[in-house]
């Protein structure tokens, strides 16, 4: 499965960017601030909020809705319980992918990912033929095909760094780019190409925003850009493989320390949570059956949570008793 999670990983690289709560003023005052934590979770669906599908043209929906990497953003808009996903946290071993119960260990597999998000399981792996590393070239030629850049427009879009740019683009610059084509077509016109590169703008952006969502936050690494050549194959791969990999080395990197903030596609653990320990939501008020859910749909929907996303004293006593 970690062999399968490299093209997320080439994402997060060595998580060097991830948010670190300092704690050196309290070390050794027995306070315990560590011991149960609340994890944060960046704001990925909300992104995708900002570009919704109803804004664009019916060519554009037509390419996207013909792929899984669609219907894994509708499963996951879901409010995030920091209380449920906090507490499972606590139970993950890194060393084995693993969540340890008195009873024994269980562990979130692909079939998951297919069951509550609605993606494939079956497929290519993401890591067949993917370079962690790209050269410029490389670089050139996807963003090319993909977008129908030339290499000054491409220098253009990479993030500025403090002596080379770096090989990542804003997900605001993306959006910004190829959203909107319903107004566009209205007004100028779009050709066959300039939809398939506004799609291909959509799917990079969702790679970055809920499949691999990871400490970069507003940036994608160009690396995922191989993952999308050709349009066409992105159907063929086992994205819910993909995702649970790189969900769990996530949950190993917030197992660290001082780490307060919690990456990967957490919807899919949260309802996983739901589903496997009923007892646990049983009499709990912030959590309902959605009743606009049914059994033909991935189970992404089924649950309703309500609960405040404050930082609250009381939901790390709730993380206690989870």
């Amino acid at each position: 499965m970690e062999q399968e999670g490299n093209a997320g990983k080439g994402v997060s690289g060595d998580d060097d960017d991830a948010e670190e709560e300092e704690d050196e003023g309290n070390a050794g005052k027995g306070d315990h601030k560590n011991d149960v934590r609340l994890f944060r979770r960046q704001s990925s669906y909300a992104k995708m909020s900002l570009w919704e599908l109803k804004d664009e043209c019916e060519r554009v929906k037509d390419i996207i809705e013909k792929f899984a990497l669609y219907t894994v953003v509708v499963n996951s808009v879901i409010s995030y319980d920091k209380v449920a996903v906090s507490s499972f946290r606590e139970r993950f071993y890194g060393e084995t992918h693993t969540f340890q119960f008195p009873f024994g260990e269980m562990a979130l597999i692909p079939d998951d990912a297919d069951q509550i998000l609605g993606l494939p399981v079956e497929g290519k792996s993401t890591n067949e033929k993917f370079k962690k590393r790209l050269s410029w070239e490389e670089i050139y030629g996807l963003t090319e095909r993909l977008f129908g850049w030339d290499q000054e427009t491409t220098n253009g879009m990479f993030v500025k760094g403090k002596k080379y740019p770096k090989k990542e683009f804003k997900l605001v610059e993306i959006r910004e780019m190829f959203a909107g084509t319903l107004i566009r077509e209205q007004v100028e016109g779009l050709s066959d190409m300039q939809c398939r590169y506004a799609a291909a703008g959509y799917f990079l952006y969702t790679l970055a925003s809920v499949i691999f969502p990871d400490s970069k936050d507003n940036r994608v690494s160009v690396s995922l850009l191989q993952l999308l050549d050709h349009l066409e194959d992105v159907k063929d791969y086992s994205w819910g493989t993909a995702m649970v990999a790189h969900l769990n080395c996530q949950l190993s990197t917030a197992s660290r320390e001082r780490y307060s903030q919690i990456h990967g596609n957490t919807a899919l653990l949260q309802v996983w949570i739901y589903d496997c320990f009923p007892s646990l939501i049983k009499d709990n008020p912030d959590i309902k059956i959605n009743p606009e859910w049914n059994k033909n749909k991935p189970r992404g929907t089924r649950y309703l949570y309500t609960g405040c996303q404050d930082k609250e004293q009381k939901d790390a006593l709730l993380v206690v008793r989870f």
